[in-house]
């Protein structure tokens, strides 16, 4: 008797365009697959995304204002004389 073969899965990486074979995903995961290496790169340049936000550039308009502006909704929500505690405060949003 011929055997019945499942079909071979492949999966198309959003990234580089490329197909793998037999990758299979749980259904909550089918909209958009990453390869490893698309992945892995990915996830570096998030990091330095983050690192950017945390430091700043030092070249733009906005990493250059040295204070709050005291008008902005996000001023005008922080406490007078700075952060008390622990958490996350806003930002203002001229220092953006």
């Amino acid at each position: 008797p011929p055997q019945k073969c499942c079909p071979l899965l492949f999966r198309l990486c959003a990234g580089c365009q490329s197909l793998f074979p037999g990758v299979s995903l749980p259904p909550q995961r089918r909209c958009r697959w990453l390869c490893p290496d698309c992945r892995a790169q990915r996830r570096d340049f998030n990091r330095e995304q983050r690192f950017y936000k945390r430091v700043g550039c030092g070249t733009c308009q906005a990493c250059r204002i040295p204070e709050d502006c005291g008008i902005c909704s996000a001023c005008a929500r922080s406490p007078p004389g700075g952060p008390s505690g622990p958490g996350r405060t806003p930002k203002c949003l001229l220092r953006r």
